[in-house]
C-alpha cells in the first residue's frame, strides 16, 4: 500500500511538472502573441497619425494658398484703383493749369 501511494504522489508530481510546463509555455505563447498585437497596433497607431498630419499639412498648404491667391488679387485690384486715382488727379490738374492760363 506505501508503495501504491508513492507511485501516485509520484504520478502526480509528474503530472503537475508536465502542467507547470505547459502552462510556461502558453503564457509564452500569449505574451509573444500580446507583444505582437502591440506592435502591430504601434505600428497602425503612428500610421494613422502621420496620415492625419500629412492631412493638416496639405489642407493647410491649400489655405495658404488661396490666402496668397486673394492677397495678389487684392494686391492687382488696389494698384488699378490707384493707377485710376492717379490718372483723375492729373487730369484735374492739367484742367486747373488751363484754367489759370485762360
Amino acid at each position: 500500500m506505501t508503495r501504491e501511494i508513492i507511485d501516485a504522489i509520484r504520478q502526480a508530481e509528474t503530472e503537475a511538472a508536465a502542467r507547470s510546463a505547459s502552462a510556461a509555455k502558453e503564457a509564452e505563447r500569449i505574451l509573444k502573441e500580446a507583444e505582437e498585437q502591440a506592435a502591430a497596433l504601434k505600428k497602425e497607431m503612428t500610421k494613422k497619425a502621420l496620415d492625419e498630419a500629412e492631412a493638416v499639412r496639405e489642407a493647410a498648404e491649400q489655405e495658404c494658398a488661396v490666402m496668397l491667391s486673394e492677397a495678389e488679387k487684392q494686391e492687382k485690384e488696389e494698384g488699378i484703383r490707384l493707377e485710376a486715382l492717379l490718372t483723375d488727379k492729373r487730369r484735374e490738374a492739367v484742367k486747373a493749369v488751363l484754367a489759370e492760363l485762360v
